[in-house]
C-alpha cells in the first residue's frame, strides 16, 4: 500500500480531508474497503494503474456511517451493500448496474438509493467525489412520521425496498450546499460522534434524507390529519424537556414525544411562550447552569458543569453572558469567594 499524497486535481473531501486515508494501490484499497464496507470485488482503474488514485475518510453516528469519498476513472464491482445507502455526488458521475438494473447518477442526474442487502452491482465512474450515507431504515422511518406529525405506530411508505434516483434538492435548495455547511461542522469538531449528535447533524441528515426518497409526502402535508397544541398539550412537553436538558434532544426528539409537526411546535411556542422551541431550551439550560454554579463545590468548574449541555463552550459563554450580563466564570468566582467568607 502506498500513502503518498493523490495527484492536485482530486478535490477535497468533504470532511476528514486533512488525515484522509490514502491510496494508489488498487488491490490494497479493496482490501481496506472490505474490512469497513463487506462485499468489495475489484476496484480496476481505467487507464494506466499507475494513475490510480483513491482517499477516504468514515465516521460513524448513532445510526449512520458517512464517507467521503474521491477517486480516479475507476470500474467498481461490488457483491451488494448490507444496509440502506445513499450515494449523493458532489462531482463526476457513475454508471451502475444494480441487480441488471441500470443506473447514471451524478450532479446532472441525481442521487443513487439503494436498499438494505441490495444485490450486486458494477460500474465505471470517469472519476468520482462523492458522500455515502449508510443508516438504519428504522431510524429513517421514525424522522419522517415525526415530521408529518404523525404517531410512532402509524404507517408510513418510503419505499425504501426500491434501488432509484433521488432528487438533489430540498424544497427547491440544492442539498450540496447543505452538505459544505455539515461538513465544516463535522470537521470543526473533529468528527466527535457524540458532540455532532448533540448538535443535531445526524438529526438534519434524515431530515433531508427522508424529504429527497419522498417529496410527494411533504407537498401533500396539507392533506394529513394534525395534531393541535394546547396549553396543557404544550406544558407536558415542556416538563419532558426541563426532565432531558442534557439529552441533546432534536426537533425530531419534540415531535416524536408531542405528537406535533415542527411547524406545530414553532407556532405553539411563539403563541405559548413567545420564542422557538431551541430557545426556550437554550434558556432553560442556561438557568439550570446557572443554578450549579451559583452552588458549586471549590473542585468544580464551568467546563465541568455546563459541557453536558452545551458541547461548545464558547457559544455557551457568550449565550450565558446575554442572558445574564457576566460571564460564567464571574458567577462561579463570587460563589466560590463567598464561601471563602
Amino acid at each position: 500500500m502506498s500513502l503518498t499524497d493523490t495527484p492536485q486535481t482530486s478535490p477535497a473531501l468533504l470532511f476528514g480531508e486533512s488525515d484522509a486515508m490514502r491510496y494508489t494501490n488498487h488491490t490494497a484499497l479493496v482490501d481496506c474497503m472490505n474490512q469497513i464496507r463487506p462485499g468489495v470485488n475489484a476496484y480496476d482503474p481505467i487507464g494506466s494503474p499507475s494513475a490510480f488514485s483513491c482517499k477516504f475518510s468514515s465516521f460513524k453516528l448513532e445510526s449512520m456511517q458517512l464517507t467521503a469519498i474521491a477517486m480516479s476513472p475507476t470500474t467498481i464491482d461490488r457483491t451488494g451493500v448490507h444496509g440502506a445507502t445513499l450515494m449523493i455526488p458532489l462531482s463526476g458521475g457513475i454508471k451502475y448496474s444494480v441487480e441488471g438494473q441500470p443506473f447514471h447518477y451524478g450532479l446532472g442526474q441525481g442521487s443513487l438509493y439503494l436498499p438494505e442487502n441490495s444485490g450486486k452491482f458494477v460500474g465505471g465512474s470517469d472519476g468520482i467525489h462523492h458522500l455515502l450515507l449508510q443508516f438504519e431504515p428504522q431510524m429513517l422511518e421514525k424522522t419522517a412520521l415525526a415530521m408529518l406529525g404523525l404517531p410512532a405506530n402509524a404507517a408510513i411508505d418510503l419505499k425504501l425496498e426500491n434501488s432509484r434516483l433521488t432528487s438533489l434538492t430540498v424544497a427547491g435548495q440544492p442539498f450540496s450546499t447543505v452538505l459544505k455547511h455539515l461538513g465544516t461542522l463535522i470537521d470543526l469538531y473533529q468528527r466527535d460522534a457524540k458532540v455532532l449528535t448533540q448538535l443535531g447533524v445526524q438529526d438534519i441528515l434524515f431530515r433531508h434524507i427522508v424529504m429527497m426518497l419522498r417529496p410527494e409526502v411533504f407537498l401533500s402535508q396539507a392533506d394529513l390529519p394534525r395534531s393541535t397544541a394546547s396549553a396543557a398539550r404544550l406544558e407536558h412537553l415542556c416538563g419532558y424537556m426541563h426532565a432531558h436538558l442534557d439529552a441533546g434532544l432534536t426537533l425530531t426528539d419534540l415531535e416524536a414525544f408531542s405528537g406535533l409537526s415542527a411547524r406545530s411546535l414553532q407556532l405553539a411556542f411563539k403563541k405559548h411562550l413567545g420564542c422557538t422551541p431551541k430557545q426556550w431550551l437554550t434558556e432553560q439550560k442556561l438557568h439550570a447552569i446557572r443554578a450549579k454554579l451559583l452552588r458549586a463545590e471549590p473542585f468544580e468548574s464551568v467546563t465541568s458543569l455546563a459541557v453536558a449541555y452545551f458541547p461548545n463552550l464558547g457559544d455557551f459563554a457568550r449565550y450565558y453572558r446575554r442572558q445574564f450580563g457576566e460571564l460564567p466564570s464571574q458567577t462561579l468566582d463570587r460563589r466560590q469567594v463567598g464561601r471563602v467568607f
